[in-house]
């Protein structure tokens, strides 16, 4: 026994799907007959789709055919008469009006007996004067005029609005304009009886189970028979409106097919709705059969193949509970599988190929960090540059200020500029270390600010709000000078007039959010993205001709390398308006 059972462990898996599958066979006889119950199901439901397409095809047919009929009637009647030119013209006199309303009448008469089916035609000229006619048999005296959207009727230019009005009569309404100047002269409206479309349904209602709907081109109810419960919820749901030419739904427990046909330029929607146990109640007694014997056949067939089956995937569980343990952060567990077969050697293969993984996951981790390094030693030289380069054009400046000012002013201010200066280079040369105090950091830069206000004079306002709280907090040198000379050369510079340059600071969520703000010209989206991510432009950030860019992007960077992407810079400006760009770093104090 045990021999056999090694002897199968051991097999290929070829051959244990194929007694697996033999097994199967046998029992899949018995559902033949469910096969064979929904094969017979869905052929009469095609079957019955296919007919009710064919058949609301053919009405539509028909109701576009006797529409287009009473249309082409009215324009040919108004196109052979002179009721453009009577319209047009207002009359000036008392004999031109009876003249006038006398033709008016003539031409209604003649249209309404043009057909035993029209029941009352209606003209409405430029000026909102009806005028119309019926005939006796119909009892509404009401003016078919005041039920028409007159509105909806002239936005249509020209083109026929059907609708229903009422159960027994249907109404067809269009715009009317001169044949020679196509200037607008009036609506007509000619009433007609249902039945002049609503035969077209009886005549094949006999042919079709379900409901036979027909919507005009605004989707509102234009001919039907008595409306089923499941009629009337298709049509308060908006149901035709899935674009669908076939589709399901559910109402009261039951399940309804319906079929939407669209005429030429949509101006017709042709509906039928189905009951599908209708359609199927033939075949409830085969369903019952059929489900008992599915279910035993299922029952048999999952005793069976469950004891199969538990053989044949013993490795594969194996397998796949080792490769949900295999993540890049444990030391993967050898796989010793229970056969030889192909799934054991495919264990064998993942064996291998998470070794390998392994091994390559360390690899790239260690060549990420030596680039990380690298990067972060090319930016630290950047930073030695900036701190020994301090912007020669702001250095030339100064001294040709300085110079100008001992010609013309008194020694005091040039002292005092002088002495800021030299404080100036003297911290950003003389400092050591990566990183120091906000508190040492904001004297830094508001000594490089105090410097263009003795520059600029009046010009330019610099307000610092430091929080003492925060005066401890460490962060990386050289950070808020390169964003304070950005808002002067690219934000105060280009524009005239007073200009106000802001830094604060503040604790936000655990983290430390530093704000550099002027009321400069501002920039563009596109120049915002430029400034920050200048690799996906094709620049450096030097193509300005200015190193400001350089000090910005470096800022940017520097920051990212050492605390990660989760920090940085963001910056907010609108043309003519100003920028604000806000630093965001982790809080982390002198002591921590």
């Amino acid at each position: 026994m045990r021999s056999i059972r090694r002897l199968y462990a051991d097999a290929k898996l070829r051959t244990k799907f194929l007694l697996a599958f033999t097994v199967i066979v046998m029992i899949t006889v018995s559902l033949i007959s469910g096969i064979n119950y929904f094969v017979s199901l869905g052929v009469i439901k095609r079957n019955s789709g296919e007919f009710s397409q064919y058949l609301i095809g053919q009405i539509g047919i028909n109701v576009d055919k006797l529409t287009t009929d009473v249309e082409q009637a009215a324009f040919q009647q108004f196109r052979n008469s002179s009721l453009s030119q009577t319209l047009s013209r207002e009359p000036d006199s008392e004999a031109e009006a009876y003249a006038r309303n006398r033709y008016i009448s003539d031409f209604l008469s003649d249209l309404l007996f043009f057909e035993d089916y029209y029941r009352s035609v209606s003209i409405l000229d430029a000026a909102g004067r009806p005028y119309s006619i019926k005939r006796k048999a119909v009892k509404d005296n009401e003016d078919l005029m005041a039920r028409i959207d007159l509105a909806q009727v002239r936005e249509m230019r020209g083109r026929a609005l059907w609708v229903r009005d009422g159960e027994d009569t249907l109404y067809m309404a269009k715009a009317l304009y001169d044949i020679e100047t196509s200037r607008y002269v009036g609506v007509i409206a000619i009433g007609l009886e249902s039945d002049y479309v609503g035969d077209i349904l009886a005549n094949v209602q006999n042919l079709m189970d379900g409901d036979v709907l027909i919507l005009n081109e605004f989707d509102q109810l234009f001919v039907s028979g008595a409306l089923s419960g499941a009629a009337e919820h298709y049509l308060d749901q908006h149901l035709y409106l899935s674009g669908k030419a076939k589709s399901d739904f559910e109402y009261a427990g039951k399940h309804y097919i319906s079929s939407v046909l669209s005429t030429d330029y949509d101006k017709w929607k042709i509906v039928q709705i189905i009951d599908v146990g209708r359609l199927t109640r033939g075949t409830e007694s085969l369903k019952y059969w059929t489900i008992g014997t599915l279910l035993a056949a299922l029952l048999l067939a999952f005793l069976m193949a469950a004891r199969i089956s538990k053989s044949i995937t013993a490795n594969i569980r194996l397998l796949l509970h080792s490769m949900s343990k295999f993540t890049l952060d444990s030391k993967h567990e050898i796989i010793v599988p229970r056969s030889r077969d192909e799934v054991g050697m495919l264990a064998a293969r993942f064996n291998s190929m998470a070794e390998k993984i392994d091994d390559l996951f360390h690899s790239v981790y260690r060549e990420k960090m030596l680039v990380q390094q690298a990067e972060y030693r090319s930016l630290q030289l950047d930073y030695k540059a900036l701190q020994a380069q301090m912007n020669p054009h702001f250095l030339y400046n100064t001294l040709e200020t300085i110079y100008s000012m001992a010609k013309l002013k008194g020694e005091e201010e040039i002292g005092e500029l002088i002495y800021l200066l030299g404080r100036l280079l003297r911290e950003s040369l003389g400092k050591k270390g990566d990183d120091i105090t906000l508190g040492e950091e904001l004297e830094f830069v508001g000594r490089y600010l105090a410097i263009h206000q003795i520059i600029y004079g009046d010009r330019i306002e610099v307000r610092i709000d430091d929080d003492p709280a925060l005066a401890e907090c460490r962060v990386p040198k050289f950070i808020l000078q390169p964003l304070a000379e950005n808002a002067i050369v690219h934000g105060i510079e280009e524009k005239p007039g007073k200009a106000l340059i802001r830094i604060a600071c503040r604790a936000e969520n655990g983290d430390l959010v530093l704000e550099v703000s002027d009321n400069g010209v501002g920039m563009e989206r596109e120049k915002v993205e430029r400034l920050l991510r200048p690799e996906l432009y094709g620049d450096t950030g030097e193509s300005s001709g200015k190193h400001t860019n350089v000090g910005v992007i470096s800022v940017h960077k520097r920051i990212r390398i050492l605390h990660g992407d989760a920090y940085g810079l963001s910056i907010a400006s609108r043309p003519g308006e100003g920028t604000t760009v806000t630093v965001r770093l982790p809080a982390v104090r002198r002591d921590e």
